[in-house]
C-alpha cells in the first residue's frame, strides 16, 4: 500500500525510530515496572520520544491479565488504566512544543507499534488523548503493525467510543477497508463485541461499512456477519451488516458454513437466540437447510457446541433451547441425518426437540409410510412367532429327553432323530432370528453412513435385540443337533438342568423384548417401560438402605436361635429315629422340637435373611413360633414396624410419585423420544437401500456425509420416503375414501330412495360390496404386513394425537413469561439508572456553571469594592 511509504519516508526524515537503537532499548524486559498492572510509572518526564511510548506500553493489558475475573482484579485494571491515562495527560501537559508531541507519535516500538497502536490497544481511550496523538503526527493513523493492524483496527477490537472512531476514520478513510496480514478490516473487529448499547454499535457499525467492508472476507472466507453471528451481537447490528451487504446472510466461508451454523454452534451465548431469529427472518426459512462442505446441517453443529454445557447451568441451557426451538420452528427438511442429529442431542435438549410440534409432524408422517408400518408389524410379528415356536419346541424337547433318560444303549437310531412336532418350530425360529439379524447389520450400515453409530451402541433396544439373536440361535441349534444331552450319564443330569435354565431366561428375555416393541407403538406402553426405569432408578438408595435392614434383622433372628432345640443338629425330616447328624445324640426335646416347628427358617443365615425378606413381602406366617423367646418377640415387633410398616409404605409412596411424574410431566416426551429412534433407524434403513442397493440418489450427496433425497429443485428434502410412488398411495388413499363414503349421510340427499326406486337397491348393493370389500383388505393388508393398507388404516393405528401439554410444560411455559417479564425490568432498572446517572452528571454540570457564575460574580463585586474604596480613598486625599 502506497500509504505505508509513505510513513516510513516520514519517519525516517525525523529520525525517529528508524533505527534499531530505539527499538533495542524498549519493550520487553527493560521496561520498568512495580507490579503486574503497571501503576508505577517512571519516564513521565522524560523528554526523550520514547518517554510516551514506555507510558503507553505499561498500560496495555498483557496476555496473563485477559484472564482476571475477580471484581478485585478487575478494579485494579481499571485504577491502572485511568492511571495511564492521567500519565498520558501529564506528559502531553508538560510538552506542548508540536515538534516534541510529534517526535513522541513518530516512534515506533515493539512490535512496529506507535504511540497511537497502543492507545487504541487500550480499552476505550479517551477522545482528547487520541485527538492530540492524530493532530500531532497525522500520518501514523495510516502506519501498521507487525500484524498489519492500523491503530483503527485495535481501536474497533478493544471497544473504542464513537468519537475515537470517527476522529480515525475522518483521518485516514480508506483504513474502513484496509485489511491486516490475516485480510480482516476493522470491521471484522468490531463485529465480535457485544456492546451493552446495541444503538450505539450499530451507528458504529454503519459508519465503518459505509465503503464496502461489510463485503471483504478474511482468508478464511469469512465475512463481518460471520463474526458477528458466531460471537453474539444484536438484532440491530445484524440488520446493518446485512442492509450493507443484503447477500451475506447466506454468504459461506471456506468451509461451506453459513451465519446460521455459527450462530448455531454458539448457541449458548445470551445473544445468539436473537442472532438465529433475525437469520430466519432475513435469509428465509431456508438458511435451517444449508450444509457446509462436510454436509452438516447447523443443527450438527449446535449438537457439537452443547457438548460440554451441563444441564445445570440454567442461563445457557436456556439460550440452546431457544435457538433450538427457533430452527425447529422454521421446519428443516426431515433428512435421515436430521432425525440423527436429534438422537445426538443430550438428553436435557432432546426433550425440547421431541414435543416441538414439527418433529410430531415428522414423525407422525413417517410412521404411516409403507416401509416403517411393514417393519414394525414384521417386528411385532416375528416376537409373538419367537415366542410360540420357542415354546413350543422347548417343551417337546423336554418331553423327549425326559422320556430318554436315562439312555437306551439298544434303542434304534431311528429314534434319537428330532421328532417332527417341533421341527417346523425350529425352521421358523432360525428364520425370524436371521431377520432380526439382518435387521440389526441394517441398522449399523445406516449408522455408519449417516455418522451417527453412537447412537445405535448407546441404544439398549439394539442390545436386547442381539440378546435375543444370539439365545434364540443358540438354543435352536442345541435343539437341532440329533440328541445333544444324551452323553454320558454323569453329565446328563447337570446339561439338562443348564438347558432348563437357559430356556427360561430366553424366554424372560423374549417378552421384555415385547415390551420393548409395542413402547413404539402406543404412549402408554412407552409411559409404563419408562416409569419402571425411572422408580428404578429413584429407588437405588431406598433398595440399599432396605438390603442393610434386611441383613440385620436377618442376623440378629439367626444369632437368637443359634444353637437352640429349635435348630437340631439332627435330620428333622425324621421325625420317628431322629437320625444322627455330624455324630451328634439327639435327644427327646430336639426331636419334639423337630417334630414342633420343622426346618426352622432361622438356622442359617441364608434361610434367615430370605425369610425376612418374604415376610417384607407379606409371608408372615406363623406368629406363634417366636413365642418361646422374649427377645426374639420383640425383634419381630420391632421388625414389623420398622419394615412391614414403616419401609413398605414409604415404598409405595416413592413408586406412586416417582410413576406420577412420568406419566403427568414427561408422557409425551417419553412416547415421542422412543419414535423417533424407531423412525430414525428406519430413515437411515431406508436411505442405505436405496443408494446402495437399489442405486437411487447416489448423486444425491453432499459432502461426506450422506444426504437423503434432498437436491431437488429447490434444494428441498421430502418427508415422505421413495420407496413407493405417490400414485399407489393416493390411489389406495381415494379408494378406501371412496368405499368409505358410501356410509356417510349425504346432505343432499332428497331422501326419496325407496325399494320402488332402481337407486335404493343399486345402493344397497354398493354397500354390500364394501361390507365385503373391507374386511378382505384389511386382511390382505395385514398379510402383505400393511403395505396394501390404504394410508387412513395406518393413520389410524400409527398416529399419535397432540397430546395435552403437561404439568411441566405448562410450568416451563409461565416461567418463561417469568423471565421476560424480569429481563424487561432489568432492562428498565438500567435505563432508569442510565437517566438517573445522566441527570446526576448533569445536575454536577449547572451546579459547576453556577459556582463559576458565582465566582466570577463574587470576583467582580470583589473588583467594583477595591475600585470604589480606591476612589473613596482618592477623593479623601483630594480634600
Amino acid at each position: 500500500m502506497s500509504h505505508h511509504h509513505t510513513s516510513d519516508s516520514r519517519r525516517n526524515a525525523t529520525g525517529i525510530g528508524g533505527g534499531g537503537r530505539s527499538r533495542g532499548r524498549i519493550g520487553g524486559a527493560n521496561v520498568p515496572s512495580s507490579n503486574p498492572y503497571g501503576s508505577t510509572f517512571n519516564n513521565e518526564d522524560d523528554g526523550s520520544p520514547e518517554g510516551l511510548y514506555t507510558i503507553l506500553e505499561q498500560g496495555v493489558t498483557r496476555p496473563e491479565e485477559n484472564m482476571i475475573s475477580t471484581p478485585e482484579d478487575m478494579k485494579r485494571r481499571r485504577e491502572c488504566i485511568e492511571a495511564t491515562w492521567d500519565q498520558v495527560r501529564r506528559w502531553l501537559h508538560r510538552h506542548e512544543s508540536q515538534q516534541e508531541r510529534s517526535a513522541a507519535a513518530y516512534f515506533r516500538g515493539q512490535g512496529d507499534a506507535s504511540p497511537l497502536h497502543l492507545i487504541c490497544k487500550i480499552n476505550n481511550p479517551p477522545t482528547d488523548v487520541v485527538n492530540e496523538i492524530v493532530e500531532a503526527a497525522p500520518e501514523t493513523v495510516a502506519w501498521v503493525d507487525n500484524h498489519g493492524w492500523l491503530p483503527l483496527h485495535h481501536a474497533c477490537a478493544n471497544g473504542a467510543s464513537t468519537d475515537v472512531l470517527k476522529i480515525l476514520t475522518n483521518a485516514y478513510p480508506e483504513g474502513k477497508t484496509a485489511q491486516d496480514n490475516n485480510s480482516r478490516t476493522p470491521l471484522h473487529f468490531y463485529a465480535f463485541r457485544n456492546s451493552e448499547n446495541p444503538i450505539a454499535m450499530a451507528a458504529n457499525v454503519g459508519m465503518l461499512c459505509d465503503t464496502g467492508a461489510a463485503a471483504i472476507s478474511d482468508h478464511g472466507g469469512m465475512l463481518p456477519i460471520h463474526y458477528a453471528c458466531a460471537y453474539g451481537t444484536s438484532p440491530a447490528v445484524l440488520k446493518v451488516l446485512a442492509d450493507a451487504y443484503p447477500g451475506s446472510v447466506i454468504a459461506k466461508e471456506n468451509k461451506g458454513r453459513t451465519p446460521m451454523h455459527l450462530a448455531m454452534v454458539n448457541s449458548p451465548r445470551d445473544a445468539s437466540p436473537g442472532v438465529v431469529a433475525f437469520l430466519l427472518e432475513c435469509a428465509g426459512t431456508d438458511a435451517v437447510n444449508v450444509r457446509d462442505k462436510e454436509g452438516n446441517l447447523p443443527l450438527h453443529l449446535l449438537t457439537l457446541g452443547v457438548k460440554s454445557i451441563d444441564a445445570t447451568e440454567s442461563e445457557n441451557v436456556n439460550n440452546v433451547s431457544e435457538c433450538l426451538k427457533l430452527y425447529l420452528a422454521a421446519k428443516p427438511y426431515a433428512s435421515p441425518d436430521f432425525l440423527a442429529a436429534l438422537q445426538d442431542l443430550p438428553g436435557w435438549l432432546l426433550d425440547v426437540a421431541v414435543v416441538d410440534p414439527h418433529v410430531r409432524n415428522i414423525l407422525n408422517k413417517k410412521i404411516i409410510q409403507r416401509f416403517p408400518t411393514s417393519i414394525l408389524m414384521l417386528d411385532g410379528i416375528m416376537y409373538f412367532a419367537l415366542i410360540l415356536c420357542f415354546e413350543h419346541a422347548t417343551t417337546n424337547f423336554i418331553k423327549q429327553m425326559e422320556l430318554e433318560y436315562p439312555p437306551v444303549p439298544d434303542l434304534p437310531e431311528s429314534e434319537h432323530d428330532i421328532p417332527n412336532g417341533y421341527f417346523p418350530s425350529l425352521i421358523i425360529l432360525f428364520i425370524a432370528a436371521t431377520y432380526f439379524f439382518l435387521r440389526e447389520l441394517a441398522q449399523v450400515i445406516a449408522s455408519l453412513a449417516l455418522g451417527a453409530f453412537t447412537s445405535w451402541l448407546y441404544d439398549t433396544t439394539n442390545w436386547l435385540d442381539a440378546l435375543v439373536i444370539v439365545l434364540v440361535t443358540y438354543y435352536s441349534a442345541i435343539m437341532t443337533i440329533e440328541n445333544p444331552l444324551l452323553q454320558d450319564e454323569g453329565d446328563m443330569n447337570t446339561e439338562f438342568e443348564a438347558f432348563r435354565a437357559g430356556a427360561a431366561v430366553t424366554k424372560g428375555v423374549l417378552w421384555v423384548a415385547v415390551i420393548y416393541f409395542l413402547k413404539n407403538t402406543r404412549v402408554d406402553f412407552a409411559v409404563f417401560l419408562n416409569g419402571v426405569f425411572y422408580v428404578c432408578k429413584r429407588l437405588v438408595a431406598f433398595l440399599l438402605a432396605v438390603l442393610v435392614i434386611l441383613i440385620l434383622f436377618g442376623q440378629m433372628f439367626w444369632v437368637i436361635y443359634l444353637e437352640t432345640p429349635v435348630c437340631p443338629k439332627c435330620n428333622p425330616y425324621n421325625e420317628s429315629e431322629c437320625a444322627l447328624d455330624a455324630g451328634e445324640d439327639c435327644t427327646n426335646d430336639v426331636c419334639e422340637a423337630t417334630v414342633l416347628y420343622g426346618n426352622f427358617s432361622h438356622c442359617e443365615v441364608g434361610e434367615s435373611f430370605l425369610k425376612v425378606y418374604t415376610m417384607m413381602a407379606g409371608e408372615i406366617g406363623s406368629e406363634t413360633r417366636y413365642f418361646g423367646d422374649l427377645s426374639a418377640q420383640i425383634i419381630y415387633v420391632l421388625y414389623g414396624f420398622v419394615v412391614v410398616i414403616l419401609l413398605s409404605n414409604v415404598l409405595i409412596a416413592i413408586v406412586t410419585d416417582s410413576y406420577e411424574i412420568v406419566q403427568n410431566d414427561r408422557a409425551a416426551i417419553v412416547f415421542w423420544s422412543n419414535r423417533l429412534d424407531f423412525i430414525s433407524e428406519m430413515d437411515g434403513i431406508a436411505s442405505v437401500v436405496q443408494r446402495r442397493i437399489l442405486c437411487f440418489g447416489k448423486n444425491q450427496t453432499d459432502g461426506s456425509r450422506s444426504v437423503y433425497k434432498q437436491e431437488q429443485a429447490s434444494g428441498a428434502v421430502s418427508v415422505e420416503s421413495s420407496f413407493y410412488p405417490d400414485g399407489s398411495r393416493e390411489w389406495f388413499r381415494e379408494a378406501w375414501k371412496s368405499i368409505i363414503g358410501l356410509f356417510d349421510e349425504n346432505p343432499y340427499d332428497d331422501g326419496d330412495l325407496r325399494p320402488e326406486n332402481i337407486e335404493f337397491w343399486v345402493t344397497i348393493l354398493y354397500k354390500a360390496l364394501a361390507l365385503l370389500i373391507i374386511p378382505l383388505w384389511l386382511l390382505i393388508g395385514f398379510a402383505s404386513v400393511g403395505i396394501l393398507w390404504p394410508p387412513q388404516v395406518r393413520e389410524w393405528l400409527f398416529v399419535q394425537k397432540e397430546t395435552v401439554a403437561s404439568r411441566s410444560e405448562l410450568e416451563r411455559k409461565k416461567l418463561e413469561k417469568l423471565r421476560v417479564i424480569q429481563n424487561d425490568m432489568k432492562i428498565l432498572k438500567t435505563e432508569i439508572r442510565k437517566e438517573m446517572q445522566n441527570d446526576r452528571e448533569a445536575m454536577f454540570r449547572m451546579k459547576a456553571e453556577v459556582d463559576a457564575v458565582q465566582s466570577e460574580f463574587l470576583s467582580d463585586l470583589q473588583q467594583v469594592k477595591e475600585l470604589m474604596t480606591t476612589l473613596l480613598d482618592l477623593g479623601a486625599v483630594s480634600n
